[in-house]
């Protein structure tokens, strides 16, 4: 099976319960997504080290059931100020 693999920006994160997501904008829409282990790690550690950027990620999701599937690539994106 082909994964489709698209640009997010991540605008939030979620770990507190027993399933973690990440929020991802696409668009004008921000979908709740279902992550696990070291891409959540990755992302709470550059948002933390890095106030103020924003953390671009290439991904493919599912978009039936809304988990990630797989994390191509990170960026950082500073806004200008």
């Amino acid at each position: 099976m082909k994964r489709e693999f698209a640009t997010y920006e991540v605008t939030g994160y979620d770990d507190l319960g027993k399933i973690k997501f990440v929020h991802l904008r696409e668009d004008e829409f921000v979908l709740p997504v279902e992550i696990k282990g070291d891409d959540l790690r990755k992302i709470k550690k550059m948002m933390e080290l890095n106030p103020g950027v924003t953390v671009i990620i290439h991904a493919a999701i599912d978009q039936r059931r809304m988990r990630l599937l797989e994390v191509d690539g990170y960026s950082l994106r500073k806004e200008n100020m």
